[in-house]
């Protein structure tokens, strides 16, 4: 499995996955009957003229599940991402981690001024569960508590999300997970997203 860290204290590790380059090239050669043409550098080109043209279906087949850490407030914009399945950890049943996001870049006052009324509202949201639903207790937590939820996505809906998220546009913390992500797919699919860089990202 690989990991990687992000921000203060999220990460977003890859499960397990499905397919790969080579599942795209055999689902691609079936639409032109051309199974026989196949080999390192043909493949390859393939690959590249299915992204140049937007011919997305066979990156379908590849399929990926991560896990993620992160805000509440990056997975509010995630989730966004409607082509894929979410699991995320229930605070209706769980207790909440004493874990929240810290940006980078406050100075000294900034940084204990945040921790502090951070730190406040989980002291007031653990008194708050003792005496009231942890669902209703839940609504007290700051937007940038962690969460943690699994994301099952296919490869073309993947390539969608990098596609805004690794924007300049984006926030910069949810680029900072589709940078992590980019990188572990380009391991198990090093054709199909090192191709994909130069011939959507930077369109």
């Amino acid at each position: 499995m690989i990991k990687q860290n992000v921000l203060n204290a999220g990460y977003v590790r890859l499960v397990e996955y499905m397919g790969g380059d080579k599942s795209v090239i055999r689902n691609a050669r079936r639409c032109w009957r051309s199974e026989d043409k196949s080999n390192e550098q043909s493949d390859r080109n393939l690959i590249r003229h299915l992204l140049q043209k937007g011919h997305m279906t066979p990156f379908e087949t590849m399929v990926f599940t991560f896990d993620v850490k992160c805000p509440i407030f990056v997975a509010r914009q995630w989730m966004r991402h409607r082509i894929g399945s979410f699991n995320e950890e229930s605070l209706r049943y769980c207790v909440a981690e004493r874990d929240y996001f810290i940006p980078c870049g406050l100075n000294q006052q900034q940084l204990a001024v945040w921790k502090k009324y951070n730190e406040e509202q989980f002291d007031r949201y653990n008194l708050m569960k003792e005496t009231m639903p942890k669902e209703l207790a839940r609504s007290i937590l700051p937007l940038g508590t962690y969460t943690k939820f699994y994301w099952t996505v296919n490869g073309r809906s993947l390539m969608n999300f990098l596609k805004l998220r690794l924007d300049k546009s984006a926030q910069a913390e949810i680029r900072e997970y589709a940078e992590a992500i980019l990188d572990m797919v380009k391991a198990v699919a090093p054709v199909s997203f090192t191709e994909f860089v130069p011939l959507v990202l930077e369109d």
